[in-house]
Parts: C-alpha cells; sequence; structure tokens
C-alpha cells in the first residue's frame, strides 16, 4: 500500500484500521502518516542513509526511539551500533508527541463540523414533523436521519480522541 490514507475521511481511514488490525496476512505499507503506522504496523524496514535496510520491532515510535538511540550511541562512539545498549549507556530521546498535520487540520475544524450535524439533525427533525402524513417522504427523511446521525457519532469519536492527544500534548 503506498499512501493508503492519503484523501481519506476519518470514517474509511478507521475502517481501513480496523480491517488491517484484524488482516491475517503481511501488508507492506509506505506511508508518512506517523499517527497510521504507530496504529497498525508491528515491524519497520526503513532505508537508512548508509544504503542499508533496518528492521526495527513496533510502530513509527518505536522505530524513531531505536533509530535516536542507534545514533546517539555512533555520535558517542560506541561500536555496537545495532546491537543491544546496556541501560547505562542508553539515554531516553525525548520523543515530544504532536499532532500530524492531518490532525491539526481537523482539530481546527471538528466543533464546526459536529454543530453543522446537530443543526442538521435538528432540521431533519423538524421536517419529520411536517411530513407525517407522506409516508415515502417521511421514509426518506428518518433514512437521513440515521445517517446523519452515524455521521455525528463518528465525528464525536474522533473528537473525543483529539481532545485527549491534545491534553496529552499540552501536559508535556
Amino acid at each position: 500500500m503506498d499512501e493508503p490514507t492519503n484523501d481519506l475521511d476519518i470514517a474509511t481511514l478507521t475502517v481501513l484500521e480496523d480491517y488491517l488490525d484484524k488482516f491475517p496476512g503481511i501488508v507492506i505499507v509506505v506511508s508518512h502518516d506517523r499517527y497510521f503506522l504507530d496504529r497498525v504496523v508491528r515491524r519497520i524496514f526503513a532505508f537508512e542513509e548508509s544504503g542499508q535496510i533496518g528492521q526495527y520491532e513496533g510502530g513509527y515510535t518505536d522505530y524513531r526511539n531505536k533509530a535516536l538511540a542507534e545514533e546517539e550511541a555512533a555520535a558517542t562512539g560506541n561500536k555496537e551500533t545495532g546491537k543491544a545498549i546496556s541501560k547505562k549507556d542508553w539515554k531516553q530521546p525525548s520523543a515530544k508527541l504532536k499532532f500530524s498535520y492531518k490532525e491539526q487540520r481537523e482539530y481546527e475544524v471538528i466543533e464546526d463540523e459536529i454543530a453543522a450535524l446537530e443543526e442538521k439533525i435538528e432540521t431533519i427533525e423538524a421536517d419529520i414533523l411536517k411530513a407525517a402524513t407522506n409516508f415515502v417522504k417521511l421514509n426518506e427523511l428518518t433514512d437521513e436521519k440515521e445517517k446523519t446521525q452515524q455521521m455525528l457519532d463518528e465525528k464525536m469519536d474522533r473528537w473525543m480522541y483529539l481532545e485527549d492527544l491534545k491534553a496529552k500534548i499540552d501536559s508535556q
């Protein structure tokens, strides 16, 4: 999969992540979406500057922490780069948590999107009351309300995730 998260809306991205979590086979993913990589991968093969391919267990954050530790070991003259580093020699890099570009943009507009969906539901409910005697129109409005409610629920879940992430970022 080459950049699978590009141009996906949140609902589709969630479906893709859930599918990949349950997929029993092997998938090769090329992506710059760090959150997505943390969420779905268990092993990273990284093309290193030396022309070698490094293998790292875990998601993107694990890879980044190990790569920084290896760089630090190389800078301090530890010749056992790529091998296990003792705890006294290993210094935990301070990997700051932050929004990806996509998450930041989403965080900026999600409350307005939620408000718009809530207003749409109120409008549909008013239309349902007006169309109480028109069975066909009532069915159409009911279907539209269910779809809109589902979208609202998904946006609310995503908003909660982004708020939690924002709180973690602010507490660093």
